[in-house]
């Protein structure tokens, strides 16, 4: 399978501009089976523009990238600010499919203080993974890197695929790069990770580093600090032979590990 990370800059609080920029990118990409946008792409962390996104634009992106993703022939994931039926925000990571079929969500469950996310959302509450393929994709976002326990689950219930949307800004990509390493390495997992790059409209800067790393630590690929569409393929057997040859979710400690 073909990933392709787009590492955008993003215009806080303008999701029609943010959309618009998004299309061009994909458009002049290499062919892909999934792409994969930054967390929040379509607002950033314009907090007063949360409520009316989520009220006005987010389901027509839905609908634009439900469309898009049937052109491609691919999948699109992506999270946005969305409402819940009760009326709550969510961080929520969209994934469309080219066959049109329901799209698949998960609602970002470690929400990050810092960055107002504890004021404003509320945090979902549900482990989400979903076939791709041959592959079964588990589905999480930044902060979520921080608590392995989580992508562990995931592994032990048959994810071979981790992809993972992110906004994490400066001083800390050495961090993210080691976080996103581990739950690759420690898991025998692919993870796909996209994050943001530029400077916010606060003045945060955002590092960028998409990438993708395989099963035994290797990199497939990595965008470095330039906005872009990044395209690395993901090997099914390699997953297969990793896990083969050095068993360790099979070899837990009840007590120790569960």
């Amino acid at each position: 399978m073909r990933i392709a990370l787009v590492q955008m800059s993003i215009e806080d609080g303008d999701a029609p501009r943010n959309l618009r920029h998004a299309e061009e990118l994909t458009s002049g990409a290499p062919p892909a089976d999934l792409y994969m946008l930054p967390e929040l792409w379509t607002t950033g962390y314009a907090h007063e523009a949360w409520d009316r996104v989520a009220e006005d634009e987010t389901l027509r992106v839905c609908a634009s990238l439900q469309q898009r993703s049937r052109d491609l022939g691919a999948w699109i994931a992506g999270s946005m600010i969305t409402r819940t039926p009760d009326g709550s925000l969510v961080n929520r990571l969209w994934l469309f499919g080219p066959e049109g079929s329901e799209p698949i969500s998960y609602d970002k469950g470690h929400l990050f203080g810092p960055m107002g996310e504890k004021k404003y959302l509320v945090p979902g509450a549900r482990r989400i993974s979903r076939p791709l393929g041959e592959w079964t994709a588990a589905l999480s976002i930044c902060f979520d890197l921080r608590f392995p326990e989580m992508y562990r689950r995931d592994a032990v219930d048959g994810a071979d695929l981790f992809l993972v949307v992110a906004e994490w800004p400066h001083p800390r990509c050495e961090v993210l790069q080691t976080l996103v390493r581990a739950r690759a390495v420690e898991n025998q997992a692919y993870l796909a990770l996209c994050n943001r790059i530029g400077l916010a409209r606060d003045g945060t800067r955002f590092c960028g580093g998409s990438v993708i790393v395989g099963p035994d630590g290797r990199i497939v690929v990595d965008a470095g600090q330039e906005e872009g569409v990044y395209v690395g393929e993901v090997e099914h057997a390699l997953v297969t032979r990793v896990r083969a040859e050095l068993p360790v979710l099979d070899q837990r400690m009840a007590g120790l590990d569960w």
